[in-house]
């Protein structure tokens, strides 16, 4: 069943590869094009055939003529008129026989053709063609005609001729008759002379045209019809697509409910691509908004201290030495306090804004050089030969100096902060992942102190000098490598991770 389960994934990849707009698009064209461009193919190859069966008919009909007249003399041929118009009627072929000088010497039409009038051939932008009444053949030279010139040398000759501006085409057939009196290789006495007019071979025609004029419009209303069904799937979804582009530009709520993400085309790439960006720009504006309003209140407290000890030295603390050194120590603690702040918030701002190309990087080599800086605990790094992700250098570095140096900030004295790189295996995404994880013993976080610690401006440590700005940053990092952040407190350990794609 596994081989049935994989040919229907690729069935169905080709299948959606196939539903892209460029294939719908190239359908079109291509049956547009075609129908003509075979039509007439088709046509002049079946006027081909008809005339060569047409001709080849004829060359039977002469056979038969000439069999029927081998020895006897040309010049007393005239009794055969009667049988040969009969012959005519029934073929619509005229049959004349020619004496060695090319003049006739029998006519089944002598008086007319005996078939009758001719019937009009129907013609498909101009009507039928007139008709033309029987009346008895005007006397032509046919004696220099190539065909006849041709069996008067003991060739086959045929020729082809159109009368009354190209309404009536006619097949000429010119057979030799050799002499009795000299056998077959001794010369020609005269000639059998078949004409047969190509009215079959154009009704034949007129019927192809007929059909293929149907054909054609039926294709175009194919195509009219398909290019309706592309307007509907196409320019529809698009000018859906454009008006949530705009509402989202003037941010008001974007309608998602038309399902134009399900499509398996480029418009659902696009539709998916908008959702996603449309996500993006939300969560940067609650970003924005969330990090406005902590700076605010982040702020708010050393500024305060701040003024308040300036004023108290403005309205004569300064006199006071112990006074005044006591309200110059705050202001200097709260400056400190501010300046760490903007610190962070441009390195958070510089991790964020990081715009360089992802490439592979050895994030143990990474863990290595961090845990090489001098910190207040020994550090002890345990990784995978392979930890390569694909990634940013610069961002990866600092979000693991961030855990190692929240880790030391917490880790009980004497203790050491372990650093470990290790490969998690595929899950549900598919994508197989690196994990970094940075443990120190240490008191353990409580379950709503684990909910905020990846918050901006969140600390544990605000006395103590603490921004709250690290881990938001390693969170930052995480989510722009497309992994994610926890952390695990159990056995007197806290464990702070994250995760990255592997290469």
């Amino acid at each position: 069943m596994a081989w049935v389960t994989a040919a229907a994934r690729r069935l169905g990849g080709l299948v959606r590869h196939l539903a892209r707009i460029r294939y719908r698009l190239l359908l079109v064209n291509v049956l547009v094009a075609a129908v003509p461009l075979v039509g007439i193919s088709f046509a002049r190859m079946h006027e081909a055939q008809l005339l060569a069966g047409l001709e080849q008919d004829m060359i039977h009909q002469g056979e038969l003529v000439r069999a029927l007249l081998r020895g006897r003399p040309v010049r007393d041929l005239g009794g055969v008129e009667a049988q040969l118009a009969a012959a005519a009627k029934q073929t619509r072929t005229r049959i004349r026989i020619l004496d060695a000088s090319g003049a006739v010497v029998a006519d089944s039409h002598r008086t007319g053709p005996p078939e009758g009038a001719e019937k009009p051939v129907p013609h498909l932008v101009y009507g039928a063609s007139p008709t033309h009444a029987p009346e008895p053949p005007r006397p032509v030279e046919l004696a220099t005609r190539p065909e006849i010139k041709q069996a008067l040398a003991g060739r086959y000759g045929s020729a082809t001729r159109l009368w009354d501006n190209q309404d009536r085409v006619y097949l000429f057939v010119a057979l030799p008759m050799a002499s009795a009196a000299r056998g077959n290789g001794g010369g020609v006495d005269g000639v059998v002379y078949v004409t047969r007019s190509t009215h079959d071979v154009k009704v034949q025609l007129y019927r192809l045209r007929s059909w293929l004029m149907r054909l054609l419009i039926a294709t175009l209303a194919g195509t009219a019809l398909l290019s309706l069904l592309l307007a509907t799937t196409i320019a529809r979804p698009l000018g859906r697509l454009t008006r949530r582009a705009q509402r989202i530009a003037m941010r008001q709520p974007a309608d998602t409910g038309d399902r134009l993400a399900d499509r398996a085309d480029e418009i659902g790439q696009l539709a998916r691509a908008v959702a996603a960006m449309t996500d993006e720009l939300e969560r940067r504006a609650r970003d924005a908004r969330t990090l406005a309003a902590d700076i605010s209140h982040e702020f708010k407290t050393p500024l305060a201290g701040i003024r308040g000890a300036a004023e108290l030295l403005r309205d004569g603390a300064a006199d006071e030495p112990e006074a005044r050194d006591r309200f110059l120590a705050m202001i200097l603690d709260d400056a400190a306090r501010l300046d760490r702040h903007v610190s962070r918030l441009l390195e958070l701002a510089r991790v964020e804004d990081d715009r360089t190309v992802a490439l592979p990087v050895d994030v143990a080599a990474l863990a290595r050089e961090a845990a090489a800086r001098t910190w207040a605990a020994p550090i002890a790094v345990e990784a995978v030969a392979d930890a390569v992700a694909r990634g940013r250098t610069t961002q990866l570095a600092a979000a693991i100096d961030n855990l190692i140096a929240n880790a030391v900030q917490h880790a009980e004295a004497g203790s050491t902060v372990r650093v470990a790189v290790r490969r998690i295996p595929a899950g549900a995404t598919g994508l197989e992942v690196l994990r970094v994880s940075v443990a120190n013993a240490g008191p353990a976080l409580s379950a709503n102190a684990q909910k905020k610690v990846w918050d901006r401006f969140y600390s544990t440590r605000t006395a103590a000098g603490g921004s709250g700005l690290g881990l938001a940053i390693v969170r930052s990092v995480a989510l722009a490598h497309g992994g994610g952040v926890g952390v695990d407190c159990r056995d007197g350990v806290t464990t702070f991770w994250f995760d990255v794609r592997a290469a």
